[in-house]
């Protein structure tokens, strides 16, 4: 049951990625590195928050892994996809393929921060 809960929590923070860069960068025009940050910092918050509520519970390192490597691993391939079609497009140099990581960085080493023990038992219920 857990594996099922952790697995709608990643999805859900996929699905925040679109939504917060749509917002972000087309509506508001909120771009660049700090943009990334930016949201990558929400959806992290919101991924903590939602793993401590769902779980009620410091979640397991198996469970902590899993969000992670769904979340991490599904943005991981989009950004990889949008590198080849920057490749076939224009060509890349080191400069472009650096620029593209650095974008994709904050969003699994943020994920990965505040999914620490600490980091998540702030969102827990202190009655328990």
């Amino acid at each position: 049951m857990e594996k099922t809960r952790i697995t709608i929590v990643a999805i859900t923070c996929i699905a925040l990625f679109f939504l917060a860069n749509y917002l972000f960068r087309y509506l508001i025009g909120f771009t660049g590195l700090l943009a990334s940050l930016a949201i990558a910092a929400l959806i992290a918050v919101y991924m903590s928050f939602s793993v401590a509520r769902t779980l009620e519970r410091l979640p397991m390192a198996e469970e902590r892994s899993r969000a992670l490597w769904i979340y991490g691993g599904f943005l991981g391939a989009l950004f990889a996809a949008f590198g080849a079609w920057m490749f076939l497009d224009a060509g890349m140099d080191a400069v472009t393929l650096a620029t593209l990581f650095i974008h994709y960085l904050p969003y699994p080493a943020l994920a990965h921060v505040l999914l620490s023990d600490r980091a998540v038992s702030a969102f827990l219920k202190k009655d328990q």
